[in-house]
């Protein structure tokens, strides 16, 4: 399947990292690459050039050299180019053409020739490729001295005999014989042989210009001296001693030196500053250096001692590198001793002193005074101090755990209040200590009736057991007893007392008392005294108490407006918020008359009629016709036998209602009789004075009276037209 994942970053970052270590690794092989690339036609020209020489001396080598077996010429590179064996080099801007600086050098051995080419080719006055030839002056004479000896270094000062590096060297500009042999051995400096004599085949070939070879370490003295060195030419059946390509030959000792050679080690030389007993100051010992050969480097090695050390070796030197060790006693110590084990360290408060001991550990070289210390500490803190000294003079200020706390903490008190309460106060005790520290701030709660300036919440502690009283400066005033019910009083207009729960036909006030200049309801509290009244209707909603306010008096707290059964609960309210039981009032408040609701006529029914004997007539007199809108609209036909007597309508009932104290009673009164010609006639007289069967008809009026229980009334009157059954004429029976 193709995963369409591309990198992580974390493997970015490894390839990235990968490539640039390639690179630092590729970049001295590029730098080398383009180096080369750039000087390879610079090397074709130098090669070019030792062509061209070549073919010059192929054809001129008689006329340069003759019949001679050696000699040296040099061809300059403008004859180079003057036979045209050269040509200039291809950058216009590169000239390799100076005679003095581009040359070839031809030396003849025998039949051979030996071809040195020097180059040097500049951008202007910059050299961008140079060839040197080091070799002796060329002249074109024969070569008649032998092989050089050359002895490096042909001196040395003062050395040791492993670190002598001497090089024994042949040379020769026309070449070397095979197998050069050499002798070398060692005198005094007054030329006395001091050595045996060494010998060495450098087992060269023919033709080569230089052999070198270094002397042996073994092969140099070891005892301290001063010396040369001396070379010969050693012939054997195995070596040609120093000698050309031509046959020169090189006798004549060579001889180098002065080699100054020291192999013994200094002599340690007086000292002064050491000490022989314990110091803690620094200070500065000298040690003198003795040497009868190279000499010391130094005559007095010193040293300034500022560290603890009981004795120091110098390393002292010669100038031939030779050294040695002088042991110096220092006996200087300045480190201070280290605290060891404590005993008897406290680890909690506590308010004694305390004893402590200390062990005593030295690491400066001169031990402690004494192995363990002791120290009775009284001071205060949670640490104190015990002294420790070692045999330098140092001390140390070993610190110890003490938590040694004498001071009574401080208290500042809290809480109070100067308005009083129905519910708890409690005190606090605010505790600070710079020491051990409080173990808590102290508390006291206050639950019953208190009234006092002078409380305090107690006494504090701190953890290491001292104790302080707190100030008694706060003011604590606590009232949980609710003042008495207030006395409330229900007047009439005339700030005359009414009865509680009794009905009255008179308007109600509801006041403090009957003294209309202080309707101030009346209550006691024995604590922190009454802070107002208040008055509610509902014992639920209550109104602060203000009998002449105006609002109130239009929210009907105090003057009763309605008629039937109201309420008022008066209570006292003290200071702390305690509130007293409730005082209740019963108002029975009734101004209205009863009512009647709903009038009944009843048909056929309670119509009692008399004859002129006074004789109840049955089954005979009812009431017809009934029509009762209203109260006060009521009206009936009352039909009465057509005989001579009195009637009264008793068919006639109600329904009536009190707002107040209620419907009590109710009479008939003051019913008059009128004729048809509305005539007034007396009691009776509009039965008792018909003409019978004639039609005579009149109105019969019945007023009610209604009485409530507090004596209001009302009336009212139901007209009824009267008639005679079959007679003639009749009006409605």
């Amino acid at each position: 399947m193709r995963n369409n994942k591309g990198f992580t970053l974390v493997e970015l970052i490894v390839v990235i990292a990968i490539m640039g270590v390639i690179l630092i690794l590729a970049l001295p092989q590029v730098s080398k690459i383009q180096s080369a690339n750039k000087n390879k036609k610079y090397d074709a020209y130098y090669s070019s050039i030792e062509s061209g020489a070549k073919l010059y001396i192929d054809s001129r080598s008689k006329d340069l050299f003759g019949n001679n077996t050696s000699g040296c010429v040099t061809v300059p590179y403008s004859e180079l180019k003057k036979q045209n064996l050269i040509k200039d080099f291809g950058d216009k801007n590169i000239t390799c053409s100076n005679d003095a600086e581009t040359y070839v050098e031809v030396r003849k051995v025998n039949d051979n020739y030996l071809y040195s080419t020097a180059i040097t080719c500049r951008n202007s006055e910059k050299i961008v490729y140079e060839k040197k030839i080091d070799t002796d002056l060329c002249t074109n004479e024969p070569d008649t001295k032998g092989p050089t000896v050359t002895i490096s270094p042909s001196s040395r000062d003062w050395v040791q005999s492993k670190n002598l590096k001497i090089s024994i060297i042949i040379s020769d500009d026309y070449t070397l014989n095979k197998n050069i042999g050499i002798i070398y051995y060692w005198t005094d400096i007054s030329g006395t042989k001091v050595s045996e004599e060494y010998t060495h085949n450098y087992k060269n070939k023919k033709g080569v210009k230089k052999v070198t070879d270094k002397i042996p370490t073994s092969n140099i003295p070891t005892v301290t001296g001063q010396y040369k060195l001396v070379v010969r030419p050693w012939y054997s059946s195995s070596t040609n001693g120093i000698q050309d390509a031509l046959g020169n030959q090189t006798v004549i000792d060579t001889v180098a030196g002065i080699y100054k050679i020291d192999n013994d080690k200094p002599v340690c030389g007086d000292s002064s500053g050491d000490k022989t007993t314990w110091s803690n100051t620094p200070f500065k010992i000298e040690q003198a250096c003795d040497d009868a050969a190279s000499g010391c480097k130094e005559t007095s090695y010193s040293k300034y001692f500022g560290s603890s050390i009981k004795t120091y070796t110098f390393t002292i030197e010669d100038n031939a590198g030779n050294t040695n060790t002088c042991e110096v006693d220092v006996y200087l110590d300045v480190d201070k001793p280290s605290c060891g084990s404590k005993s008897g360290e406290n680890k909690t408060w506590t308010n004694q002193n305390q004893e402590v001991t200390v062990a005593c550990n030295d690491t400066g070289g001169s031990e402690c005074v004494k192995d363990t210390y002791s120290e009775t500490i009284s001071s205060e803190g949670k640490t104190g101090v015990v002294v420790i000294e070692d045999n330098a003079g140092n001390s140390r200020n070993c610190t110890v755990n003490t938590y040694i706390d004498k001071t009574p903490p401080t208290c500042v008190s809290s809480g109070g209040n100067a308005a009083w309460t129905n519910g708890a106060r409690t005190l606090t005790g605010d505790c600070s200590d710079n020491l051990s520290g409080c173990t808590t701030d102290v508390i006291k709660k206050y639950t019953k009736d208190i009234n006092s300036t002078t409380e305090g919440p107690g006494k504090v502690y701190d953890n290491a057991g001292n104790s302080t009283d707190c100030p008694a400066n706060q003011t604590v005033k606590i009232d949980k007893t609710a003042p008495s019910a207030p006395a409330v009083e229900l007047v009439n207009g005339s700030w005359q007392s009414l009865p509680d729960n009794t009905w009255s036909s008179t308007l109600f006030y509801t006041a403090g008392s009957t003294d209309k200049n202080n309707p101030v309801p009346k209550s006691t509290d024995s604590g922190s005294g009454i802070s107002k009244y208040q008055i509610s209707p509902n014992n639920k909603v209550w109104y602060d108490w203000n009998f002449w306010d105006q609002t109130t008096f239009s929210n009907k707290l105090y003057r009763n407006y309605s008629d039937g059964i109201t309420y008022r609960y008066v209570r006292a309210v003290d200071k702390a918020g305690n509130v007293s039981g409730v005082t209740k009032k019963t108002i029975k408040q009734d101004l209205t008359a009863p009512r009647v609701h709903e009038v009944l006529l009843k048909d056929r029914v309670y119509v009692e009629q008399k004859n002129k004997d006074d004789v109840v007539i049955k089954n005979g007199p009812y009431i017809k016709d009934i029509f009762c809108k209203a109260p006060a609209s009521c009206t009936a036909t009352v039909c009465l036998v057509d005989t001579p007597g009195s009637f009264d309508v008793m068919g006639v009932s109600f329904k009536a209602s009190d707002v107040g104290s209620g419907y009590k009673t109710y009479w008939k009164s003051g019913f008059e009789m009128y004729d048809y010609a509305n005539r007034l006639t007396p009691d009776g007289g509009c039965l008792s004075q018909r003409e019978p069967h004639k039609d005579n008809p009149c109105q019969y009026w019945r007023e009610y009276t209604l009485e409530d229980y507090v004596g209001n009334t009302s009336t009212f009157s139901v007209r009824f037209t009267v008639d005679y059954i079959g007679g003639n004429g009749e009006s409605g029976c």
